[in-house]
């Protein structure tokens, strides 16, 4: 069996963030590895759980500053953001990349994060 995605979930609402917990764990190549309800333990965190993807809420479209001081510190993760009502996402990575995600809806949330992983494993290889 391939390696399981590992994914924190991050400053969220409670009811949104236990949707997708439920929702991210129910599919079988996807963990949920740790939940934070402030980014003020991020990094170490993301260090110590070794997770590929972060979801966090966002306020509006733009990525955190400590977020992106995340993305410099580990290449590899992906910031997957969620506007807090949870319609909407966007997908932030190092170099630095922000792609609008549209409508969110559960399954369009596990198939970026799906994708996201499978490229990442293919630029390692």
């Amino acid at each position: 069996m391939p390696r399981r995605t590992r994914i924190l979930l991050v400053e969220m609402p409670r009811m949104l963030c236990d949707i997708l917990a439920d929702v991210l764990s129910a599919e079988p190549d996807m963990e949920v590895v740790g939940v934070l309800s402030s980014r003020g333990k991020l990094r170490a965190t993301v260090a110590e759980t070794r997770a590929d993807v972060v979801v966090l809420a966002l306020q509006d479209s733009r990525l955190p500053e400590d977020c992106g001081r995340l993305l410099r510190a580990h290449p590899r993760i992906r910031v997957l953001g969620v506007t807090s009502e949870g319609r909407r996402g966007f997908l932030f990575g190092l170099r630095p990349l922000k792609a609008s995600l549209g409508e969110l809806s559960p399954q369009r949330l596990v198939n970026t994060i799906r994708t996201t992983d499978r490229m990442q494993a293919k630029q390692l290889q």
